[in-house]
């Protein structure tokens, strides 16, 4: 009989202790993963970049002094980003003049500002920008005859310091290859020598 009512007790005193011991404590060497990292943009600050491109200008105002009619060309261009949104950009561009066939080449400064949409959108690795800045066109100086009999002589070929403002799109591939157009006008010694430029490329980032 006491075997009986001891082993009752012990049954009754392992059942309250389990009761009472609560759940398992996980072990504090318990190892929680880290966060996934954030999306990484294609665009990239202390980013330097060189494009190839071809070119299209148009003038206005039976425009002289600057490209003619219209013209068509291409030229190379190199980009730095100091900033992610924020860089500095300079370009060489080659054309020939329509009517006349005379050479002609502009070379720009321009402080370019970018927004990278893959910053809000991961899989957009599209960038819209604007630019503005200075340079110069330089022409050759000579004259043409537009039509049998009627001799044109060009006024004022002489170089010219341009100013420009403009605006335009790149897209991504990789964070190192992309493609990009833009447009811009160019003001050049008064309204009646300006000129729209539209430009289309390529691009490596470094």
């Amino acid at each position: 009989m006491k075997r009986i009512i001891a082993l009752t007790v012990v049954v009754f005193a392992s059942q309250a202790v389990s009761t009472f011991a609560g759940e398992a404590v996980a072990s504090s060497k318990e190892v929680v993963a880290p966060p996934p990292p954030p999306p990484m943009s294609y665009f990239r600050s202390n980013e330097f970049s060189l494009g190839v491109f071809g070119s299209y200008g148009v003038g206005f105002y039976d425009n002289h002094r600057a490209i003619g009619e219209h013209a068509w060309g291409g030229g190379v261009d190199g980009e730095y980003f100091l900033l992610q949104y924020l860089g500095f950009a300079v370009e060489g561009n080659f054309f020939n003049e329509i009517p006349g066939d005379f050479f002609g080449s502009t070379v720009t400064g321009n402080l370019v500002l970018r927004y990278p949409l893959d910053n809000k959108y991961p899989n957009l690795h599209l960038a819209p920008y604007v630019f503005w800045g200075v340079g110069g066109i330089f022409n050759e100086s000579n004259h043409f005859t537009p039509t049998v009999g009627s001799e044109f002589h060009r006024r004022g070929t002489r170089d010219e310091v341009l100013g420009d403002v403009g605006g335009g799109l790149e897209y991504r591939f990789t964070p190192h290859i992309g493609l990009f157009t833009d447009a811009r006008y160019n003001f050049v010694n008064g309204p009646r020598n300006d000129f729209m430029l539209t430009r289309f490329g390529i691009r490596y980032a470094f």
